[in-house]
């Protein structure tokens, strides 16, 4: 997964591939790899590497923009990936949904075929979704929300007198904490 990262992520789209099933099409800066595993644990695979909990994410998310599905998932600051219907579903439990960086959108317009939509990210490549242009938009607001919210640390409601006590156990929401202040360190150098 670390190769895969270092490359950029711009897009993670589920599809179908002939005799191989459910697959997850990765775009990156330098192009497309495709890995014979669900979008859904492609998702939980980078989610451990990025240290989110996904689940705790969507939640306060999910409750901050008042949204119950398909929330963006923000990995770091400048990975915020915003959910976009990329096919229908033809088995129950199939993934619809794959997930584009927010920063990598260059553009994105109405297609030809319905209420369908094309989003064009980096090194010319297009995205046609099941979407309309207004679905995407707000989707892209939403990420920006959270990108502000991220960059403020406005979610970080804690009392300064927590650490007083020198021998309590460390929580997810500090490790949490600590992880993003260093990846703030490492942008710096």
């Amino acid at each position: 997964m670390n190769e895969i990262i270092e490359k950029g992520l711009e897009a993670i789209l589920p599809v179908y591939i002939k005799d191989r099933g459910n697959c997850t099409s990765i775009y990156t800066n330098d192009g497309e790899i495709i890995l014979e595993k669900a979008i859904r644990s492609v998702i939980t695979n980078l989610c451990n590497f990025y240290h989110l909990d996904l689940k705790a994410s969507n939640k306060t998310y999910g409750d901050l923009l008042t949204i119950k599905k398909n929330t963006p998932i923000p990995f770091t600051y400048d990975k915020i990936f915003i959910p976009i219907k990329t096919r229908k579903p033809i088995a129950k439990h199939d993934g619809a949904y794959g997930y584009v960086n927010m920063d990598s959108i260059k553009k994105f317009s109405k297609s030809k075929i319905d209420n369908n939509s094309l989003i064009y990210i980096g090194n010319n490549r297009v995205i046609e979704v099941y979407s309309k242009v207004s679905t995407i938009q707000r989707n892209i607001n939403n990420g920006k929300i959270i990108k502000r919210l991220f960059k403020r640390n406005d979610l970080i409601r804690e009392a300064n007198n927590l650490y007083i006590a020198e021998d309590t156990l460390a929580t997810k929401k500090d490790i949490a904490m600590v992880y993003r202040e260093i990846m703030e360190i490492k942008k710096g150098l």
